[in-house]
Protein backbone atom coordinates (compact mmCIF):
# COMPACT_ATOMS: atom_id res chain seq x y z
CA UNK A 1 0.00 0.00 0.00
CA UNK A 2 1.49 3.27 -0.88
CA UNK A 3 1.58 6.73 1.39
CA UNK A 4 -1.18 9.39 -0.14
CA UNK A 5 0.95 12.59 -0.76
CA UNK A 6 -2.12 15.06 -0.41
CA UNK A 7 0.52 17.93 -1.54
CA UNK A 8 1.55 16.37 -4.94
CA UNK A 9 -2.38 15.60 -5.73
CA UNK A 10 -2.91 19.81 -4.67
CA UNK A 11 -0.54 20.25 -7.29
CA UNK A 12 -1.61 18.33 -9.96
CA UNK A 13 -5.44 18.73 -9.32
CA UNK A 14 -4.38 22.79 -9.28
CA UNK A 15 -3.71 22.71 -13.13
CA UNK A 16 -6.76 20.94 -13.90
CA UNK A 17 -9.56 22.99 -16.01
CA UNK A 18 -12.49 20.28 -14.36
CA UNK A 19 -13.58 20.96 -10.69
CA UNK A 20 -12.30 18.43 -8.28
CA UNK A 21 -14.43 17.98 -5.14
CA UNK A 22 -13.30 15.15 -2.12
CA UNK A 23 -16.19 14.51 -0.03
CA UNK A 24 -17.20 12.63 3.21
CA UNK A 25 -19.72 10.24 3.54
CA UNK A 26 -22.41 12.61 5.04
CA UNK A 27 -21.51 15.00 2.11
CA UNK A 28 -19.63 17.70 3.34
CA UNK A 29 -16.52 18.97 1.22
CA UNK A 30 -13.46 18.27 2.66
CA UNK A 31 -11.08 18.86 -0.04
CA UNK A 32 -11.47 21.23 -3.62
CA UNK A 33 -9.14 22.36 -6.42
CA UNK A 34 -9.06 25.94 -8.04
CA UNK A 35 -11.13 24.98 -10.87
CA UNK A 36 -13.73 24.20 -8.35
CA UNK A 37 -14.01 27.79 -7.15
CA UNK A 38 -13.76 29.23 -10.34
CA UNK A 39 -16.44 27.76 -11.66
CA UNK A 40 -19.12 27.20 -9.26
CA UNK A 41 -18.43 31.37 -7.58
CA UNK A 42 -17.53 30.25 -4.05
CA UNK A 43 -14.52 31.09 -2.43
CA UNK A 44 -12.64 28.16 -1.07
CA UNK A 45 -13.78 29.15 2.52
CA UNK A 46 -17.46 28.94 1.49
CA UNK A 47 -16.85 25.15 0.08
CA UNK A 48 -14.98 23.73 2.59
CA UNK A 49 -17.25 22.23 5.42
CA UNK A 50 -20.60 22.79 3.32
CA UNK A 51 -22.28 20.09 1.72
CA UNK A 52 -22.04 19.22 -1.69
CA UNK A 53 -25.40 20.13 -2.45
CA UNK A 54 -24.67 23.61 -2.38
CA UNK A 55 -23.17 22.89 -5.67
CA UNK A 56 -26.03 21.11 -6.86
CA UNK A 57 -29.57 22.16 -7.83
CA UNK A 58 -33.24 20.86 -7.44
CA UNK A 59 -34.54 18.44 -7.36
CA UNK A 60 -31.52 16.83 -7.15
CA UNK A 61 -29.72 18.52 -3.85
CA UNK A 62 -33.40 17.52 -1.38
CA UNK A 63 -32.03 14.08 -2.76
CA UNK A 64 -28.40 13.44 -2.39
CA UNK A 65 -27.94 13.18 0.94
CA UNK A 66 -29.89 10.22 0.72
CA UNK A 67 -27.69 8.80 -2.28
CA UNK A 68 -24.76 8.73 -0.14
CA UNK A 69 -26.86 6.59 2.53
CA UNK A 70 -28.29 4.03 0.93
CA UNK A 71 -24.70 3.69 -0.77
CA UNK A 72 -23.75 0.34 -0.91
CA UNK A 73 -20.04 -0.42 -2.42
CA UNK A 74 -21.02 -4.03 -3.17
CA UNK A 75 -23.54 -2.13 -5.50
CA UNK A 76 -20.72 -0.27 -7.12
CA UNK A 77 -20.49 3.90 -7.80
CA UNK A 78 -23.36 4.02 -9.89
CA UNK A 79 -25.61 3.48 -7.00
CA UNK A 80 -24.42 6.75 -6.06
CA UNK A 81 -24.26 8.96 -9.30
CA UNK A 82 -22.18 7.36 -11.83
CA UNK A 83 -19.68 8.00 -14.22
CA UNK A 84 -19.82 10.84 -16.53
CA UNK A 85 -23.20 11.36 -15.99
CA UNK A 86 -24.98 14.77 -16.89
CA UNK A 87 -26.75 16.99 -15.15
CA UNK A 88 -26.81 21.09 -13.84
CA UNK A 89 -24.67 21.97 -11.95
CA UNK A 90 -26.08 26.13 -9.78
CA UNK A 91 -23.29 28.46 -8.76
CA UNK A 92 -23.47 30.81 -6.13
CA UNK A 93 -25.20 33.78 -7.97
CA UNK A 94 -28.02 30.56 -8.38
CA UNK A 95 -27.21 30.02 -12.05
CA UNK A 96 -27.47 26.92 -13.63
CA UNK A 97 -24.89 24.73 -16.13
CA UNK A 98 -24.68 21.61 -17.67
CA UNK A 99 -21.79 19.71 -16.55
CA UNK A 100 -20.99 16.04 -16.91
CA UNK A 101 -19.44 14.38 -13.34
CA UNK A 102 -17.34 11.34 -12.65
CA UNK A 103 -17.69 9.99 -8.94
CA UNK A 104 -15.09 7.21 -7.50
CA UNK A 105 -15.03 5.79 -3.90
CA UNK A 106 -11.86 5.47 -1.84
CA UNK A 107 -11.27 4.70 2.04
CA UNK A 108 -8.44 6.06 3.53
CA UNK A 109 -7.62 5.77 7.51
CA UNK A 110 -11.18 3.39 7.85
CA UNK A 111 -12.77 6.56 6.97
CA UNK A 112 -15.03 6.57 3.05
CA UNK A 113 -14.51 9.33 0.66
CA UNK A 114 -16.05 10.31 -2.45
CA UNK A 115 -13.99 11.92 -5.59
CA UNK A 116 -15.80 13.87 -7.80
CA UNK A 117 -14.78 15.63 -11.12
CA UNK A 118 -17.28 18.24 -12.69
CA UNK A 119 -16.52 19.46 -16.41
CA UNK A 120 -18.27 22.57 -17.48
CA UNK A 121 -19.87 21.42 -20.65
CA UNK A 122 -21.90 24.90 -21.27
CA UNK A 123 -19.68 25.03 -24.54
CA UNK A 124 -20.17 21.50 -25.67
CA UNK A 125 -24.09 21.86 -24.90
CA UNK A 126 -24.33 24.66 -26.81
CA UNK A 127 -22.64 23.39 -30.07
CA UNK A 128 -24.74 20.25 -29.34
CA UNK A 129 -28.00 22.52 -29.52
CA UNK A 130 -26.48 23.97 -32.44
CA UNK A 131 -26.24 20.40 -34.15
CA UNK A 132 -29.52 19.12 -33.14
CA UNK A 133 -30.94 23.19 -34.41
CA UNK A 134 -29.37 21.99 -37.92
CA UNK A 135 -30.38 18.88 -38.18
CA UNK A 136 -33.97 19.90 -37.81
CA UNK A 137 -33.98 23.67 -39.38
CA UNK A 138 -32.91 25.60 -42.67
CA UNK A 139 -29.43 27.37 -41.90
CA UNK A 140 -31.09 29.89 -44.92
CA UNK A 141 -34.05 31.17 -43.41
CA UNK A 142 -34.54 29.48 -39.66
CA UNK A 143 -37.42 27.48 -40.66
CA UNK A 144 -37.71 24.10 -39.98
CA UNK A 145 -36.83 21.64 -43.25
CA UNK A 146 -37.93 18.72 -44.01
CA UNK A 147 -36.98 16.32 -40.78
CA UNK A 148 -37.88 19.50 -38.84
CA UNK A 149 -41.75 19.68 -40.00
CA UNK A 150 -42.55 16.14 -39.22
CA UNK A 151 -40.46 15.95 -35.99
CA UNK A 152 -42.77 19.45 -34.93
CA UNK A 153 -46.04 18.26 -35.96
CA UNK A 154 -45.37 14.81 -33.81
CA UNK A 155 -44.23 16.98 -30.88
CA UNK A 156 -47.28 19.41 -30.63
CA UNK A 157 -49.72 16.76 -32.27
CA UNK A 158 -50.99 19.17 -34.50
CA UNK A 159 -51.58 16.87 -37.02
CA UNK A 160 -55.58 16.81 -37.08
CA UNK A 161 -57.47 17.93 -40.26
CA UNK A 162 -54.95 20.65 -41.58
CA UNK A 163 -53.81 20.95 -44.92
CA UNK A 164 -50.70 21.60 -46.08
CA UNK A 165 -50.07 24.33 -48.49
CA UNK A 166 -47.13 24.11 -50.92
CA UNK A 167 -45.72 26.51 -52.46
CA UNK A 168 -42.25 26.83 -55.18
CA UNK A 169 -40.47 30.18 -55.81
CA UNK A 170 -40.90 29.50 -59.76
CA UNK A 171 -37.57 31.26 -60.74
CA UNK A 172 -35.99 31.16 -57.33
CA UNK A 173 -33.18 28.82 -58.94
CA UNK A 174 -32.47 29.98 -62.30
CA UNK A 175 -32.33 33.67 -60.63
CA UNK A 176 -30.00 32.85 -58.06
CA UNK A 177 -27.45 31.58 -60.43
CA UNK A 178 -28.33 34.26 -62.51
CA UNK A 179 -27.22 36.88 -59.92
CA UNK A 180 -25.29 35.06 -57.28
CA UNK A 181 -25.68 33.57 -54.29
CA UNK A 182 -25.91 36.94 -52.36
CA UNK A 183 -28.88 37.70 -54.23
CA UNK A 184 -30.44 34.16 -53.11
CA UNK A 185 -29.70 34.86 -49.61
CA UNK A 186 -31.09 38.52 -49.62
CA UNK A 187 -34.23 36.61 -51.24
CA UNK A 188 -34.41 34.08 -48.47
CA UNK A 189 -33.86 36.68 -45.51
CA UNK A 190 -36.59 38.86 -47.07
CA UNK A 191 -39.19 35.99 -47.67
CA UNK A 192 -38.69 34.30 -44.15
CA UNK A 193 -39.20 37.73 -42.53
CA UNK A 194 -42.57 37.81 -44.38
CA UNK A 195 -43.86 34.63 -43.65
CA UNK A 196 -42.97 34.61 -39.81
CA UNK A 197 -45.54 38.23 -40.23
CA UNK A 198 -47.83 35.97 -42.18
CA UNK A 199 -47.61 33.04 -40.02
CA UNK A 200 -50.48 32.12 -37.47
CA UNK A 201 -49.50 30.59 -34.32
CA UNK A 202 -51.72 27.53 -34.66
CA UNK A 203 -49.70 27.27 -38.05
CA UNK A 204 -46.25 25.88 -38.90
CA UNK A 205 -44.03 26.45 -41.69
CA UNK A 206 -40.89 24.51 -43.40
CA UNK A 207 -38.56 25.17 -46.06
CA UNK A 208 -38.63 21.44 -47.78
CA UNK A 209 -36.40 22.08 -50.98
CA UNK A 210 -34.18 24.61 -52.42
CA UNK A 211 -36.93 26.81 -53.87
CA UNK A 212 -39.89 25.06 -52.44
CA UNK A 213 -41.67 25.53 -48.91
CA UNK A 214 -44.95 24.11 -47.10
CA UNK A 215 -47.17 25.72 -44.22
CA UNK A 216 -49.37 22.95 -41.99
CA UNK A 217 -52.56 25.05 -41.53
CA UNK A 218 -56.02 24.20 -39.79
CA UNK A 219 -57.16 27.31 -41.16
CA UNK A 220 -58.83 28.16 -44.19
CA UNK A 221 -56.60 26.95 -47.02
CA UNK A 222 -57.57 28.54 -49.63
CA UNK A 223 -58.24 32.03 -48.01
CA UNK A 224 -54.38 31.65 -46.45
CA UNK A 225 -52.87 30.23 -49.86
CA UNK A 226 -54.57 34.03 -51.56
CA UNK A 227 -53.05 36.41 -48.50
CA UNK A 228 -49.45 34.49 -49.21
CA UNK A 229 -49.43 34.66 -52.09
CA UNK A 230 -50.11 38.57 -52.26
CA UNK A 231 -47.56 38.94 -49.62
CA UNK A 232 -44.82 36.74 -51.77
CA UNK A 233 -45.68 39.12 -55.01
CA UNK A 234 -43.72 41.87 -53.67
CA UNK A 235 -39.95 42.14 -55.12
CA UNK A 236 -37.23 40.97 -53.83
CA UNK A 237 -35.03 44.39 -53.21
CA UNK A 238 -31.02 44.54 -53.39
CA UNK A 239 -29.58 47.54 -54.17
CA UNK A 240 -31.25 49.19 -57.01
CA UNK A 241 -32.75 45.74 -57.98
CA UNK A 242 -36.25 45.09 -57.27
CA UNK A 243 -36.98 41.49 -58.86
CA UNK A 244 -40.87 40.02 -58.45
CA UNK A 245 -41.25 36.18 -57.52
CA UNK A 246 -44.12 34.45 -58.39
CA UNK A 247 -45.30 31.17 -56.83
CA UNK A 248 -47.08 28.37 -57.64
CA UNK A 249 -48.89 26.96 -54.59
CA UNK A 250 -50.76 23.70 -54.20
CA UNK A 251 -53.05 22.31 -51.15
CA UNK A 252 -53.73 19.27 -50.14
CA UNK A 253 -56.72 17.19 -48.69
CA UNK A 254 -57.34 17.55 -45.01
CA UNK A 255 -57.14 13.79 -44.83
CA UNK A 256 -53.94 11.23 -44.58
CA UNK A 257 -50.91 11.34 -42.54
CA UNK A 258 -48.66 14.10 -42.94
CA UNK A 259 -46.40 12.61 -45.64
CA UNK A 260 -49.19 11.68 -47.89
CA UNK A 261 -50.63 15.32 -47.54
CA UNK A 262 -47.37 16.59 -48.19
CA UNK A 263 -46.91 14.95 -51.37
CA UNK A 264 -50.40 15.62 -52.55
CA UNK A 265 -49.83 19.13 -51.79
CA UNK A 266 -46.52 18.81 -53.84
CA UNK A 267 -48.26 16.82 -56.59
CA UNK A 268 -50.61 20.17 -56.83
CA UNK A 269 -48.49 22.63 -57.41
CA UNK A 270 -45.94 20.28 -59.78
CA UNK A 271 -48.54 19.00 -61.73
CA UNK A 272 -49.94 22.23 -62.51
CA UNK A 273 -50.46 22.96 -65.94
CA UNK A 274 -48.76 25.97 -67.75
CA UNK A 275 -51.40 27.85 -67.23
CA UNK A 276 -51.84 26.99 -63.99
CA UNK A 277 -48.21 27.81 -63.20
CA UNK A 278 -48.02 30.93 -60.29
CA UNK A 279 -51.65 30.17 -59.44
CA UNK A 280 -53.22 28.35 -56.38
CA UNK A 281 -54.25 24.71 -57.36
CA UNK A 282 -56.10 22.11 -55.17
CA UNK A 283 -55.36 18.24 -55.23
CA UNK A 284 -57.50 16.29 -57.68
CA UNK A 285 -57.00 12.84 -58.51
CA UNK A 286 -55.82 14.34 -62.50
CA UNK A 287 -52.93 16.75 -60.29
CA UNK A 288 -51.85 13.63 -58.70
CA UNK A 289 -51.49 11.73 -62.09
CA UNK A 290 -49.67 14.41 -63.76
CA UNK A 291 -47.19 15.23 -60.97
CA UNK A 292 -46.53 11.58 -60.85
CA UNK A 293 -45.58 11.03 -64.56
CA UNK A 294 -43.80 14.23 -63.79
CA UNK A 295 -41.83 12.52 -60.76
CA UNK A 296 -40.72 9.68 -63.69
CA UNK A 297 -39.76 12.26 -65.72
CA UNK A 298 -37.66 13.96 -63.24
CA UNK A 299 -36.26 10.53 -62.47
CA UNK A 300 -34.95 9.54 -65.69
CA UNK A 301 -34.20 12.80 -66.88
CA UNK A 302 -31.47 12.82 -64.25
CA UNK A 303 -29.57 9.89 -66.23
CA UNK A 304 -30.76 10.48 -69.49
CA UNK A 305 -27.21 12.60 -70.76
CA UNK A 306 -25.35 9.66 -69.42
CA UNK A 307 -27.21 6.70 -70.38
CA UNK A 308 -28.41 7.77 -73.56
CA UNK A 309 -32.43 8.79 -75.12
CA UNK A 310 -31.92 12.17 -76.38
CA UNK A 311 -31.85 12.40 -80.01
CA UNK A 312 -31.25 15.50 -82.32
CA UNK A 313 -34.35 16.39 -85.16
CA UNK A 314 -33.49 19.14 -87.16
CA UNK A 315 -36.23 21.31 -88.97
CA UNK A 316 -35.39 22.95 -92.80
CA UNK A 317 -35.28 26.94 -92.90
CA UNK A 318 -36.31 27.75 -96.42
CA UNK A 319 -35.45 30.70 -98.61
CA UNK A 320 -38.71 32.19 -99.98
CA UNK A 321 -37.41 33.60 -103.56
CA UNK A 322 -35.84 30.28 -104.58
CA UNK A 323 -37.18 27.22 -102.31
CA UNK A 324 -33.75 26.23 -100.61
CA UNK A 325 -32.86 24.98 -98.27
CA UNK A 326 -30.23 27.54 -96.48
CA UNK A 327 -30.21 26.26 -92.83
CA UNK A 328 -31.89 24.36 -89.62
CA UNK A 329 -33.62 24.76 -86.57
CA UNK A 330 -31.86 22.28 -83.91
CA UNK A 331 -34.80 20.14 -82.23
CA UNK A 332 -34.48 17.61 -79.30
CA UNK A 333 -36.31 14.55 -79.11
CA UNK A 334 -36.23 12.14 -76.24
CA UNK A 335 -37.98 8.82 -76.00
CA UNK A 336 -37.95 6.68 -72.86
CA UNK A 337 -38.06 3.01 -72.91
CA UNK A 338 -40.93 2.83 -69.92
CA UNK A 339 -42.90 6.20 -71.22
CA UNK A 340 -42.20 6.49 -74.68
CA UNK A 341 -41.82 9.55 -76.70
CA UNK A 342 -42.10 12.54 -74.14
CA UNK A 343 -42.28 16.06 -75.97
CA UNK A 344 -39.83 18.59 -75.48
CA UNK A 345 -42.84 21.10 -73.74
CA UNK A 346 -43.26 18.56 -70.97
CA UNK A 347 -39.40 17.61 -70.24
CA UNK A 348 -37.78 20.98 -71.12
CA UNK A 349 -39.23 22.88 -68.07
CA UNK A 350 -38.56 19.82 -65.80
CA UNK A 351 -34.81 20.21 -66.36
CA UNK A 352 -34.93 24.28 -66.13
CA UNK A 353 -36.37 23.25 -62.53
CA UNK A 354 -33.63 20.57 -62.04
CA UNK A 355 -31.16 22.33 -63.21
CA UNK A 356 -30.10 19.82 -66.06
CA UNK A 357 -31.07 21.87 -69.07
CA UNK A 358 -27.08 23.37 -69.05
CA UNK A 359 -26.16 19.74 -70.07
CA UNK A 360 -29.09 19.08 -72.60
CA UNK A 361 -28.13 22.69 -74.41
CA UNK A 362 -24.18 21.33 -74.31
CA UNK A 363 -25.44 18.32 -76.08
CA UNK A 364 -27.24 20.11 -78.57
CA UNK A 365 -24.82 22.30 -79.26
CA UNK A 366 -21.99 19.68 -79.84
CA UNK A 367 -24.53 17.35 -81.93
CA UNK A 368 -26.22 20.19 -84.34
CA UNK A 369 -22.47 21.42 -84.53
CA UNK A 370 -21.01 18.36 -85.83
CA UNK A 371 -24.03 17.82 -88.05
CA UNK A 372 -23.64 20.81 -89.98
CA UNK A 373 -20.27 20.40 -90.46
CA UNK A 374 -20.85 17.66 -92.53
CA UNK A 375 -22.71 19.54 -94.78
CA UNK A 376 -21.05 20.17 -97.95
CA UNK A 377 -22.64 23.61 -98.69
CA UNK A 378 -20.99 25.78 -96.35
CA UNK A 379 -23.58 28.25 -96.58
CA UNK A 380 -26.08 26.20 -94.20
CA UNK A 381 -26.16 27.00 -90.43
CA UNK A 382 -27.91 25.98 -87.64
CA UNK A 383 -29.89 27.50 -84.81
CA UNK A 384 -29.37 26.29 -80.93
CA UNK A 385 -31.95 27.52 -78.61
CA UNK A 386 -30.71 29.32 -75.20
CA UNK A 387 -32.85 29.68 -72.29
CA UNK A 388 -32.32 32.59 -69.86
CA UNK A 389 -30.29 29.85 -67.57
CA UNK A 390 -28.10 28.74 -70.34
CA UNK A 391 -27.28 31.71 -71.84
CA UNK A 392 -26.37 34.05 -68.45
CA UNK A 393 -24.05 31.43 -67.60
CA UNK A 394 -20.61 33.03 -66.59
CA UNK A 395 -18.84 30.53 -68.67
CA UNK A 396 -21.03 30.45 -71.64
CA UNK A 397 -18.23 31.90 -73.76
CA UNK A 398 -15.70 29.78 -72.65
CA UNK A 399 -17.72 26.51 -73.65
CA UNK A 400 -19.17 27.47 -76.71
CA UNK A 401 -15.70 28.90 -77.72
CA UNK A 402 -14.05 25.51 -76.60
CA UNK A 403 -16.81 23.38 -78.56
CA UNK A 404 -16.33 25.51 -81.49
CA UNK A 405 -13.04 24.27 -81.59
CA UNK A 406 -13.23 21.10 -80.09
CA UNK A 407 -14.94 20.32 -83.38
CA UNK A 408 -13.24 22.55 -85.74
CA UNK A 409 -16.57 24.14 -86.47
CA UNK A 410 -16.98 27.30 -88.57
CA UNK A 411 -18.87 29.65 -85.69
CA UNK A 412 -20.21 31.75 -88.38
CA UNK A 413 -22.45 28.52 -89.35
CA UNK A 414 -23.65 28.68 -85.66
CA UNK A 415 -27.03 30.97 -85.10
CA UNK A 416 -28.30 31.24 -81.37
CA UNK A 417 -32.23 31.83 -81.20
CA UNK A 418 -33.26 33.65 -77.85
CA UNK A 419 -36.61 34.13 -76.56
CA UNK A 420 -37.69 37.55 -75.66
CA UNK A 421 -38.22 36.62 -71.79
CA UNK A 422 -34.28 35.72 -72.20
CA UNK A 423 -33.65 39.67 -73.21
CA UNK A 424 -35.59 40.79 -70.70
CA UNK A 425 -34.05 39.92 -67.48
CA UNK A 426 -30.63 42.03 -67.48
CA UNK A 427 -30.26 43.90 -70.08
CA UNK A 428 -26.44 44.83 -69.44
CA UNK A 429 -25.71 40.99 -68.81
CA UNK A 430 -27.29 40.10 -71.84
CA UNK A 431 -26.14 42.30 -74.12
CA UNK A 432 -22.27 41.62 -73.08
CA UNK A 433 -23.50 38.32 -73.65
CA UNK A 434 -24.08 39.03 -77.08
CA UNK A 435 -21.55 40.60 -78.16
CA UNK A 436 -19.23 38.06 -77.15
CA UNK A 437 -21.08 35.55 -79.11
CA UNK A 438 -20.63 37.91 -81.90
CA UNK A 439 -16.34 38.29 -81.21
CA UNK A 440 -17.04 34.41 -81.66
CA UNK A 441 -18.20 34.98 -84.81
CA UNK A 442 -21.91 32.87 -84.59
CA UNK A 443 -25.19 34.80 -84.90
CA UNK A 444 -28.39 35.99 -82.99
CA UNK A 445 -31.50 35.19 -83.98
CA UNK A 446 -34.97 36.85 -81.74
CA UNK A 447 -37.34 34.13 -81.24
CA UNK A 448 -41.39 34.37 -81.03
CA UNK A 449 -40.57 38.26 -82.32
CA UNK A 450 -44.02 40.48 -81.67
CA UNK A 451 -45.19 38.28 -78.66
CA UNK A 452 -43.49 40.93 -75.78
CA UNK A 453 -44.09 44.42 -74.49
CA UNK A 454 -40.37 45.70 -75.63
CA UNK A 455 -39.69 44.64 -78.82
CA UNK A 456 -38.66 47.62 -80.03
CA UNK A 457 -36.22 49.00 -77.83
CA UNK A 458 -34.45 45.16 -77.92
CA UNK A 459 -34.15 45.83 -81.55
CA UNK A 460 -32.47 48.63 -80.95
CA UNK A 461 -30.03 47.96 -77.53
CA UNK A 462 -28.87 43.85 -79.02
CA UNK A 463 -26.98 42.87 -81.91
CA UNK A 464 -29.29 40.65 -83.45
CA UNK A 465 -29.15 39.47 -86.83
CA UNK A 466 -32.72 37.84 -87.35
CA UNK A 467 -36.19 38.42 -86.32
CA UNK A 468 -38.23 35.26 -86.14
CA UNK A 469 -41.99 35.66 -86.45
CA UNK A 470 -43.97 34.20 -83.57
CA UNK A 471 -46.07 31.00 -84.85
CA UNK A 472 -49.43 32.70 -83.85
CA UNK A 473 -49.26 35.49 -86.54
CA UNK A 474 -48.42 32.84 -89.27
CA UNK A 475 -50.93 30.57 -88.13
CA UNK A 476 -53.85 32.70 -88.44
CA UNK A 477 -53.08 33.95 -91.86
CA UNK A 478 -54.44 34.65 -94.68
CA UNK A 479 -57.71 34.80 -92.39
CA UNK A 480 -57.04 37.25 -90.11
CA UNK A 481 -56.08 41.26 -91.32
CA UNK A 482 -54.86 42.31 -88.20
CA UNK A 483 -52.02 39.18 -88.11
CA UNK A 484 -51.25 40.23 -91.61
CA UNK A 485 -50.68 43.90 -90.43
CA UNK A 486 -48.42 43.30 -87.78
CA UNK A 487 -46.16 40.80 -89.85
CA UNK A 488 -45.67 43.75 -92.45
CA UNK A 489 -45.10 45.90 -89.45
CA UNK A 490 -42.63 43.72 -88.31
CA UNK A 491 -40.94 42.82 -91.68
CA UNK A 492 -40.63 46.60 -92.19
CA UNK A 493 -38.80 47.24 -89.23
CA UNK A 494 -36.36 44.32 -89.63
CA UNK A 495 -35.46 45.75 -93.09
CA UNK A 496 -34.74 49.12 -92.14
CA UNK A 497 -32.59 47.98 -89.60
CA UNK A 498 -30.90 45.01 -92.14
CA UNK A 499 -32.49 42.37 -89.67
CA UNK A 500 -33.20 38.87 -91.85
CA UNK A 501 -36.69 37.90 -91.24
CA UNK A 502 -38.09 34.30 -90.53
CA UNK A 503 -41.68 32.66 -90.56
CA UNK A 504 -42.16 29.54 -88.47
CA UNK A 505 -45.31 27.42 -88.46
CA UNK A 506 -45.99 27.62 -92.30
CA UNK A 507 -48.22 25.30 -93.22
CA UNK A 508 -50.05 26.01 -96.50
CA UNK A 509 -49.24 27.35 -99.88
CA UNK A 510 -51.31 30.11 -99.10
CA UNK A 511 -49.41 31.05 -95.88
CA UNK A 512 -46.08 30.69 -98.09
CA UNK A 513 -47.14 32.97 -100.80
CA UNK A 514 -48.23 35.73 -98.43
CA UNK A 515 -45.26 35.59 -96.69
CA UNK A 516 -43.40 35.97 -100.02
CA UNK A 517 -45.01 38.84 -101.11
CA UNK A 518 -44.54 40.28 -97.62
CA UNK A 519 -41.19 40.06 -98.23
CA UNK A 520 -40.37 37.61 -95.50
CA UNK A 521 -37.08 36.07 -96.24
CA UNK A 522 -36.72 32.79 -94.61
CA UNK A 523 -39.68 29.99 -93.59
CA UNK A 524 -39.96 27.03 -91.83
CA UNK A 525 -43.26 24.14 -91.25
CA UNK A 526 -44.60 21.37 -92.23
CA UNK A 527 -45.27 22.54 -95.97
CA UNK A 528 -41.80 22.40 -96.28
CA UNK A 529 -40.34 19.19 -94.48
CA UNK A 530 -41.61 18.38 -90.58
CA UNK A 531 -38.58 18.05 -88.17
CA UNK A 532 -35.98 15.01 -89.32
CA UNK A 533 -33.41 12.92 -88.73
CA UNK A 534 -30.18 14.10 -89.79
CA UNK A 535 -29.31 11.64 -92.14
CA UNK A 536 -32.62 12.88 -93.87
CA UNK A 537 -31.70 16.69 -93.05
CA UNK A 538 -29.05 15.72 -95.44
CA UNK A 539 -30.72 14.01 -98.03
CA UNK A 540 -32.93 16.65 -98.28
CA UNK A 541 -30.14 18.91 -99.17
CA UNK A 542 -29.17 16.53 -101.66
CA UNK A 543 -32.23 16.70 -103.13
CA UNK A 544 -32.53 20.45 -103.16
CA UNK A 545 -33.39 20.69 -107.03
CA UNK A 546 -36.73 18.90 -105.95
CA UNK A 547 -37.62 22.35 -104.99
CA UNK A 548 -36.68 24.72 -107.53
Amino acid sequence: MFDYDRTAVASILGTSLDAAFTIDDHGHIVDINTAAVRMFGWSAEELLGANISIIVPSPLKEMHDGFLEAFDPGRGVKHVLGSGQRLNGQCKDGSEFPVEVGISSFVQQGKRYFAGFVRDMTARQLAEDRMRFLATHDTDTGLLNYRGLFSKVQTVRQDGPARVIFFRLDEFQRLARTYGKQWGDTALQQLSSRLQEFMHPCEIAARVSEDAFAILSPEDAIKRAELLQQILKHPVIQGSMRIPLTTTIGISLPAGSLEERLNAAQWACYGASCSRRGRINEYTDETGRLARRRLQIETRLRNVLHEGGLSLALQPKVRLSDRRITGAEALIRWTDPELGPIAPTEFIPVAERLGLIGGITDWMLRHSLAEVSRCADKSISVAVNFCALDFLQPDLIQNMGGTLSELKADPARLVIELTESVVAHDAALVNSHMQQVKALGAALSLDDFGTGYSSLSYLRQFPIDSLKIDISFVRDMPGKPDAVAITTAIVSMAQALGLETIAEGVENAEQAELLRTLNVDLCQGNLFSKPVPPVEFHRLLEAQHAWR
